[in-house]
């Protein structure tokens, strides 16, 4: 897990609403498995578009890296193998 997200001078210029966003998932991803976050995910960024938001690809890679580093090794694995399409 990343620590100190707050802290990251990537997330210093971040709009408030992405801001909670990372937050949340990388909360969630302490308690779920990465079948349990895909869909949230694909939620959340349908909930951009509807807002005409996205993130960049800095705050996307902040984001996998959250997500990747709360895998167990099974997992990343899957992780990795999903990436590779992205």
């Amino acid at each position: 897990m990343i620590e100190n997200l707050g802290s990251n001078p990537m997330l210093k210029n971040i709009n408030p609403t992405k801001l909670r966003i990372i937050n949340e998932i990388s909360e969630q991803s302490k308690h779920h498995s990465l079948e349990e976050l895909l869909p949230q995910i694909m939620q959340i960024n349908n909930e951009l578009n509807k807002r005409n938001m996205n993130f960049t690809k800095e705050e996307s890679n902040l984001l996998m890296k959250v997500l990747e580093d709360s895998l167990d090794p099974e997992e990343k694995a899957k992780f990795n193998m999903i990436k590779s399409f992205l």
